[in-house]
Formats: structure tokens, sequence, C-alpha cells
């Protein structure tokens, strides 16, 4: 018998932290809740995704004058007992919210209305769902019209509106954890996990008019994902007990799943980055779906081989598979119809990347306004980064948080009121910024150094090179002062020891214990330049491998990192420093003794294993998210065996996850690896037009949950227009 089958992925027994204070107004920077731990959803989202049947009445006709200013909340939404308990909101938060209330009538913008009295597009009845998706915006009931300015840096800056525009078919609520409705009003699973049913809105339109059904799903299971010479080899999602998933429409609305084994985890993955949709994945030949209608024209299947191959020579592609994602990529092609807030109408590849209303967006507010409010995104392509936050501060971006440097924020500050921006920080959640990763397969392969490696996996090692980091200095020098000095398992009482988190000793600058520690575990031979010898007489040294340009200063922290050890500890080291390209290859070709990347909320550990799991051979721990983790498919020695074991445990039984999650992250603590150096500094530092409206405030980060995606761009709206 089928079940609803909750996936409220709530992270149990954090505590809640203070707020941090800088010297800022409360205009200049929001910040109104914890800054360690998540903000909840709003009471009333559907965790399940499933909103009730309900049929709207005939659209309205849109009103003359502009609609007036309808609060949603006379101040705003507050974290329910049970995500405040959590550790997930604290007081009064503001976010929006799905609605389980189907409004009676229906509007749409002067945009839409105009095309529609042109004959261009159908009427809104005709383009709206049966059901459509209904959102309680964070403040207010908004006003239609302006543009959205932002700027990219060219062609690979996809998910600067990847995120913000969410094509999943289910997608998370604002805290990250509760997957709800999107593209599919509802979801059931039997209750073993091994079937699922997903119910589409019946009515949903792409883009450009056509039907959008389980035909568009089932063209991307049949004929791309499964297709060799568009995808080699399946995203690792797809598999369960070592077999691919199938997929069968029992209808157009109804689509179903099946696992050969119990797979908890899908519905959560399924709202997740990882599987995405694809305006997020399409150029890939992912995103669980595609326009059938659209990419029919072009395919072998349905056209022929010699047909398709012709038609891709034309347009100056090698073949039809190269041509085929490229006609799915709707950032580079502006043809390729979506099922987003706003369409591209400019490529990608231009310098002017730019989107307009897509007037069959599925999404109304509370009130029956079609949204998107905004008309249009409009994206300046910037020369570098310093062009980019140039022009943030003199105020030419709308609503911009990627490739804002937090190190100008008293630069930001001093301009905000000249600009007429706010500054709000939008933070990832028990995450750390610059992580120091230790390979513990180093001794495998060619590579390896067996007398080192022992070393490297020895505990103690990494303890003592974790209390040798002097971390208030890091968070001064990089993040001024903004980061905050603690460990993965901040408010996780240590059953061990009393009165402290699970790793608090590990993350406190203590030279003395550091130093007997390495003098315990045969390191107390030095050199005449006081550097630490292994037994064998050769001095150990400690290599950092970091990737340059990334999102933070990696080579100047682990710099830093490799002075303090020398200082403190007498642990030499050396910083090896690649293009990011090059950094990861040889990464995943065990090349590297030692990583410094950051890592998602520890809420997404399981979701994104990749982003918190301790490297080892081939690069982080449940490598691919696979069932094998090592050639025969057995899992890896000790306490990282133990971590993949229990992914896998969460993997198949839903009813795993939080507790598995927790004990995941633990054994992260522990083992003191990886080794934390500055935690939850602001992801984003957003440059927000201060008449913008109904931006969650505070909106928590998230990979896995798309931030600002989870902030429900569609929802905010210019009061008195672009300023």
């Amino acid at each position: 018998m089928l079940k609803k089958f909750r996936h409220g992925l709530v992270v149990v027994l954090l505590l809640v932290v203070g707020l941090v204070a800088i010297a800022c107004s409360d205009e200049e920077v929001e910040e109104a809740t914890n800054t360690t731990n998540a903000s909840a959803a709003a009471s009333s989202a559907q965790a399940s995704g499933a909103a009730p049947a309900a049929t709207p009445a005939a659209a309205a006709k849109p009103a003359a004058p502009a609609p007036k200013i309808v609060e949603t909340s006379k101040t705003s939404k507050a974290a329910t007992g049970d995500d405040q308990a959590a550790g997930l909101g604290e007081g009064d938060v503001s976010w929006p919210s799905l609605s389980d209330t189907m409004p009676s009538s229906f509007s749409e913008s002067p945009m839409c209305a105009a095309k529609a009295a042109a004959g261009e597009i159908p009427a809104l009845e005709d383009r709206l769902p049966e059901n459509p998706l209904v959102i309680s915006p964070a403040e207010s009931i908004g006003e239609y019209g302006g543009t959205w300015y932002r700027a990219f840096t060219g062609p690979a800056d996809g998910q600067n509106m990847e995120r913000p525009m969410k094509d999943h078919i289910l997608f998370f609520g604002t805290n990250m954890t509760d997957v709800q409705a999107n593209i599919a009003e509802s979801w059931t699973s039997n209750a073993d996990a091994t079937e699922f049913t997903l119910t589409l809105r019946k009515g949903l339109k792409w883009s450009d008019g056509d039907d959008y059904n389980t035909d568009d799903i089932m063209f991307w299971y049949d004929h791309m994902v499964t297709n060799e010479d568009l995808v080699p080899t399946p995203p690792s999602w797809m598999k369960s007990g070592g077999e691919l998933l199938t997929f069968s429409a029992l209808d157009k609305e109804t689509l179903q799943i099946n696992s050969s084994e119990p797979y908890g985890l899908l519905i959560t993955l399924l709202a997740s980055v990882v599987v995405a949709g694809p305006h997020t994945r399409g150029d890939s030949g992912l995103g669980l779906y595609a326009p059938s209608h659209y990419l029919s024209d072009f395919h072998p299947d349905v056209i022929g081989l010699d047909e398709a191959n012709a038609k891709a020579e034309a347009a100056g592609y090698e073949n039809w598979a190269k041509y085929m994602l490229f006609l799915n990529h709707a950032n580079a092609n502006p043809d390729s119809p979506m099922m987003t807030a706003w369409k591209v109408v400019k490529p990608i590849t231009s310098e002017q990347w730019a989107l307009e209303r897509n007037c069959f967006y599925y999404g109304v507010d509370t009130e029956g306004q079609q949204l998107p409010y905004m008309d249009n995104v409009v994206l300046d392509l910037a020369e570098n980064l310093e062009v980019l936050n140039l022009k943030a501060i003199a105020g030419e971006f709308t609503v911009q948080g990627r490739h804002i440097d937090l190190s100008k924020l008293p630069v930001f500050k001093e301009n905000s009121d000249k600009g007429n921006y706010r500054i709000q920080f939008w933070r990832q959640p028990e995450s750390g910024i610059a992580n120091l990763y230790i390979n513990e397969s180093w001794g495998d392969g060619a590579h390896g150094e067996p007398e080192l490696a022992s070393f490297l996996t020895n505990k103690d090692f990494r303890a003592a090179l974790s209390m040798g980091i002097e971390r208030d200095e890091i968070n001064e020098v990089f993040f001024l002062g903004l980061g905050e000095i603690g460990g993965l398992c901040a408010g996780w009482d240590d059953p061990n020891n009393p009165g402290k988190y699970i790793g608090e000793d590990y993350v406190q600058f203590n030279p003395d214990a550091a130093n007997a520690l390495l003098d315990s575990i045969g390191l107390d031979k030095k050199d005449a330049d006081g550097m630490r010898l292994m037994p064998s007489g050769e001095k150990i040294v400690v290599t950092h491998s970091v990737a340059v340009a990334a999102f933070e200063d990696y080579e100047g922290i682990d710099s830093m990192v490799i002075e303090m050890w020398k200082k403190h500890l007498g642990i030499d080291g050396k910083l090896d420093a690649q293009e990011r390209s090059l950094w990861s290859s040889r990464r995943d070709n065990n090349e590297t003794m030692l990583n410094s990347w950051e890592s998602s909320g520890r809420a997404g550990a399981i979701i994104t294993p990749n982003h918190l799991g301790v490297v080892g051979g081939g690069g982080f721990i449940a490598v691919g998210a696979s069932n094998a983790h090592r050639d025969d498919g057995t899992m890896a020695d000790g306490w990282v065996g133990e971590w993949q074991a229990l992914y896998e445990e969460a993997k198949s039984d839903g009813s795993k996850y939080a507790p598995n999650l927790k004990k995941v992250v633990e054994l992260n603590c522990e083992n003191v690896n990886p080794i934390t150096t500055v935690m939850n500094k602001p992801t984003y530092t957003a440059i927000i037009k201060k008449n913008v409206r109904n931006v969650p405030n505070p909106l928590p980060f998230s990979y896995h949950a798309q931030t600002s995606g989870n902030g429900f761009p569609e929802t905010w709206w210019l009061d008195g227009g672009n300023q």
C-alpha cells in the first residue's frame, strides 16, 4: 500500500548560538538570527510535498491599477517550536512558504496580459495548471515590473542563474531540509522505499506553450540518459543495488520509479542539485526531464541517424550527440523551452546574458497573481571580479551575492547609502570555509609514501596539527573576523568529555598538548632547523595542494597554516598550488597528500557526501556516492569504512537519515579529518537594493538547495521600481 513519504530531514540536537555582532547598523547588514545554525522553514511549508487537489476558478482579468501591497504577516513568520529546538531558527524570521489554500481567482503581469491580448499567447486560464504552486511571500504580496540587474563572469558561470531558477521537479523549503512540491504536486512511496510515484500538476506548460507531462520525463529516460552517445555513464543517483532505476509513465501526470533495493534517499536527491532539471544539468544530458517536443526533431531514435547527423553538421557540430547537448542547454540556446520563472532570451555566451518572465510559469502568490513579479533579469559580463565588485559598490546591481568579495565589506558599508543598497549575509550553517582534508590513502599507489602515510592516518598526528593552528588569526586576516572558531560538531555534547562538544579540544590552539602528542607517536627527533624527523631520519614534510582562483584564498590560508605548523610544531610543509581543474584531477588520481576546500553545511553531509567526507584514494569519501568504494565493492578499513557503511544505510532507509547524518559527522570530528580552520563565514555577502522586498532574512546558504533558489526569487519585487 502506498503511503505518504515524509522527507523532512531535520538535523537534530543542534544548539542555538548567539548573534555575531559587527559594526554595522541593522540597515547596513541584516543578520536577524544566529549564524551558526540554519534557518527553519516557515511553519506552513508542506514537508510532504503534497498539495491538495483543487481546481482554480476562472482566471480574472488583470485589474487596471497596480495591485496594492497586502501584508502576508504583520511582522514576520516565526520558526516553529520544533525548528527552534533543532537549532534551525530563533525568534521571528522572514521566509516564504507554500500555501495549501487555492486563490479564488488569478491575475497576470501587464507584460503577459499584453501578449495575450495580441494573440501571441493563450489566455491566463489556459496557461496555468489546474493546481498551481501557491507561494506565500516572505513579507508581502508584490507589484509587477522592473528588472533584476546583476553580473556574471562568462559561460562557465551558469550557476549564477541556475541557482535562483530552481528547475527541480521537487524542491526544498528555505530551511534546506524539508522536501516540498514544485513541478510535481505530490509524491508517494511504498513501505520499503522501492517504488515511488510522482504526480505532476495537470496542465503544465513549457515556456513555449507546449504541454509538459510524463512524456518529457520518459523521453529523457529512454532516449537521453540511457543513450551512451549522450551520457556515457548514467549518474550514480540513478543506481541502486548496482542496477539502474526503472521509470514508467502510468499516465500523462503520473510517473513511477522502481528500485531493485530500498532507496530512502531518492526523494531527497530529486529535490537537490544532485538531480535538478535541464536548466541546471541539460548541457550534460542530465536533469530528469527534457523538452521532448523540441528535441525529437533532432534525435536519431526519431528521425534516423543520418538525418540527425546531417542536421548537426549543418549547424556546425561534429555529430548529433554534441548538437543535442547544445540544444538542451538553455543557458546557451535561448530556443530551448524552459520550466522556470524566467526564460533565457540572450545566451550566456554573449556579453549580456538576459532572461524575461515566463508567461507559462506554474507558480502564483496567495492573491492569485502569476509569478514572477520582476519582468526581466539582465546580467552583464564582468571583465574580472574586481570590476564586478566595483560595480556592486557603485550600486549597479539589484541583488548580487555571487562573486561579492567579503574583504571589501568596509567599502560596501561606506558606500551603501550612496549606492542605495543594504548588505545581507547568507551563511552556510555548520560549514567549514577552508578545511584541511588529509588523504588517508596516501600510502597506496605510485605516489604514496608509506612512512609518511603512517602518520597521516594517525588520529593523534592530525589532532596535533589541528591544535597547532591559530584560527583567530586566519579569521581576522582572511575573513574580517566574521567567521567563527569551532568544530563541525558544535552543539553536540561529548559524553566522554563533559561540558564540551565532540572534537572541541582539537580546535583549540594548544601547542603544548600538540607537541606532546607528536613526541609520543615517534616524531620526537628534530633536525638542526628544529623540524621533526620520522624514525627513518627523513624530515616529515606535509604538502598542501590547493586550487588557485577558487572561492577562497586557499593559497594564502594554507601558506599561513604551513608557517604556524613550522613555528609551533616543527612540522615542515610546502605549498602545491594548481589551477582548479588540474588540482581536482590530481586529487581524484590520489596524487595529493592534503587538500584544502570548503564543506557544505553538515545538514548536507549525506546528500552531497563529497563535500564533507575525508579524502581517500581517488578523492573524497563515498566517491561517486555509489555502492562500491573499492574495486571489489567492499568498504574501506577503519572509520572511513564505517562512514561509508552509514552512508549506504541512510541511502537505503530514509528513517536512518537523521541518526546516520549525525553519526557520520561525529566520525569526522572524532577522527579530526577534515581539520577545520574557520567556520560559518558568510558564503555570500549579498548586496541588495533597499527597495527589494521579500528576500528572506536570514537566508541560509546551501549548495544542495541551490541558494538563492531556496529564497524563492520569483516572489522578490521592487517597491517603486528600479532605483
